[in-house]
């Protein structure tokens, strides 16, 4: 299992496990956009750079917090998944409110 190493940097897991973080953050951002009120278009891309960072720092950064768990490819998958879907709502959430935005959907006169 050969590491992914970007410009000297070793990211501490596989290039598959990166494509994987990739894709569930995505997936993160996209659920996020269809949860409440939106007022733009882009809150699920930047939902979802969130939970990319989120989900490699609970994978990687917190030292003996982040190597429980399952692990795949280098990621531990619980520990990622908890920090991409905490970072990714907290940063939709400053997102949504900030844009006026809301979490709940009101009615709308037609």
């Amino acid at each position: 299992m050969e590491m992914l190493d970007l410009f000297g940097w070793n990211v501490g897991m596989t290039a598959w496990a990166v494509l994987a973080l990739i894709a569930g953050a995505v997936i993160i951002g996209i659920v996020l956009q269809y949860v409440g009120d939106v007022t733009n278009g882009y809150e699920w891309s930047v939902a979802g750079l969130a939970a990319i960072i989120g989900g490699w720092l609970g994978s990687e950064a917190f030292g003996a917090a982040s190597t429980w768990g399952y692990q795949w490819e280098g990621m531990y998958i619980f520990p990622a998944i908890i920090g991409a879907v905490v970072l990714g709502f907290v940063v939709d959430l400053v997102v949504r409110y900030a844009t006026g935005g809301s979490l709940v959907h009101h009615p709308r006169p037609i």
